[in-house]
């Protein structure tokens, strides 16, 4: 099991620090953490030889190839490894399986909270990212080489502290932020991708292998902890609309702020924050994992499993250094806790309550069985005594990791028909696909029912 670490691009390390994996091990499989460039140095974009972008993920499909090679001296087995991240690691697995040049050097994937079709998730202007960062040393250019020349020249700590957000843009929403990019085709340079994501989904054209995909509840609460603190007074819904969206006039851009105002936000101050949280964990997280997996769903007949975590315990450490503690629920990242044992937390089990140890045991169980069987509950047990069947586009089930183990729809209908159809219509035309219809929507509100398929009476279009 290949452990990708998250942190917008921007920070993080596989290392015992954070991630260590001996959890994991006493389950029975390999854990291994890898290390990747990040920020400027992973993610610079300038479509020229001599930074054509995307050195992070490259690394990431390095690292695999050396896994590939030696994992047997470690007792590994090269044709059975699981990819497995959280947040920018997942991203970063959405864009392996798109890539040709990972082909080969994984068979199963499993991606918590991420996906390439988040806003924050890949770089759609990366020439005028590139151009704002040179600026904050004086320079003004949109000029490739001279971009590249300049950088070159400015020491990294330099280019680290210029990259700074606004008191409302941390991380997800900053206005400077490198991630993966659609590079340019070069000669002499091999690619991660040279399409959108979405084209490259919708032609099937990735690497099909059995999935996990899912999220957590409350993952906004983390970043709305950051950008607000635990109370908001006034928000800017506009500020929300990211660059993956196009308008043609400030009127439309505006009309549809004020949409988003009307669907999130009350005027209670109380649910304020609330609405907040819940806008980020929609926009970021939720929505582009459900329009993920939705096509994938379409494309492949692999497994795919789509679950929920919504656990709330002593160990649901990124909720609580947010200081969300008294809201029910799972942040972003809070999942982790329950299956990593870094050594900045060296607690020990019997730290934990008897739900926090039920809780651990469930998802190393389900993750370790997929590793080793592309089956998450290949039987049932009083750990696990619900079998965790596959999602299909006709058949939308999600597992609820909670206290105890449930079923539900596999989206919330409303908020996902809410971004469904603002995203049909403003989004980027250069993702280079046409179609109608992202989500298998009805206008009636039954639409999603367990024992019948999505939508009997719409079209798919993709």
């Amino acid at each position: 099991m290949v452990f990708i670490h998250g942190g917008c691009f921007f920070e993080g390390s596989g290392t015992r620090f954070f991630y260590g994996g001996d959890y994991f091990t006493d389950h029975g499989v390999i854990f291994v953490g890898i290390n990747y460039r990040l920020n400027v140095e992973g993610f610079l974009c300038l479509g020229i030889k001599e930074a054509p972008g995307n050195a992070g993920l490259k690394d990431q499909i390095a690292a695999l190839k050396w896994i590939k090679q030696n994992i047997r001296a470690f007792g590994g087995d090269p044709d059975n490894v699981t990819l497995f991240g959280e947040s920018a690691g997942a991203v970063s697995i959405s864009f392996l399986m798109l890539s040709p040049s990972a082909n080969g050097l994984f068979h199963k994937a499993i991606l918590q909270s991420g996906s390439s079709l988040a806003p924050w998730g890949i770089q759609h202007d990366p020439i005028g990212i590139a151009s704002a960062l040179v600026k904050e040393f004086g320079y003004n250019t949109k000029d490739p080489h001279e971009i590249y020349n300049i950088l070159s020249n400015i020491p990294y700590n330099d280019l680290i502290q210029a990259i700074k957000y606004s008191e409302t843009k941390n991380w997800v929403t900053a206005d400077i932020l490198f991630v993966p990019c659609v590079e340019n085709e070069i000669e002499g340079v091999e690619p991660i991708i040279t399409q959108f994501p979405l084209e490259i989904i919708s032609l099937g054209n990735y690497t099909k292998v059995p999935m996990i995909i899912g999220y957590n509840d409350r993952e906004g609460i983390f970043f709305v902890a950051k950008d607000f603190g635990t109370s908001v007074k006034e928000v800017d819904t506009a500020e929300f609309l990211k660059n993956d969206l196009v308008f043609s006039s400030t009127l439309e851009k505006n009309d549809t702020a004020n949409k988003v105002r009307d669907y999130y936000f009350s005027s209670e101050q109380d649910e304020l924050i609330m609405s907040v949280v819940d806008l980020y964990s929609d926009l970021h997280f939720k929505f582009p994992s459900i329009i993920e997996m939705e096509m994938y769903a379409r494309t492949t007949d692999e497994s795919l499993f789509f679950y929920l975590f919504r656990y709330s315990g002593y160990m649901n450490v990124p909720k609580m250094v947010s200081f969300f503690t008294g809201v029910r629920g799972a942040s972003h990242a809070d999942e982790l806790f329950y299956m990593m044992r870094p050594n900045v937390l060296p607690m020990p089990q019997r730290w934990f309550d008897l739900h926090d140890q039920i809780t651990l045991q469930m998802m190393l169980t389900m993750w370790t069985n997929f590793a080793k069987y592309s089956d998450p509950t290949p039987v049932t047990s009083d750990l696990l005594p619900i079998k965790w069947l596959p999602s299909r586009e006709w058949n939308p089930r999600a597992l609820v990791i909670d206290h105890i183990l449930t079923t539900a729809p596999l989206w919330d209908e409303s908020s996902a028909r809410f971004w469904n159809d603002t995203y049909n219509k403003y989004r980027r035309k250069d993702y280079g696909f046409h179609h109608l219809n992202m989500l298998s929507f009805s206008n009636k509100g039954d639409c999603c029912d367990f024992n019948r398929p999505i939508c009997n009476n719409t079209t798919n279009n993709l």
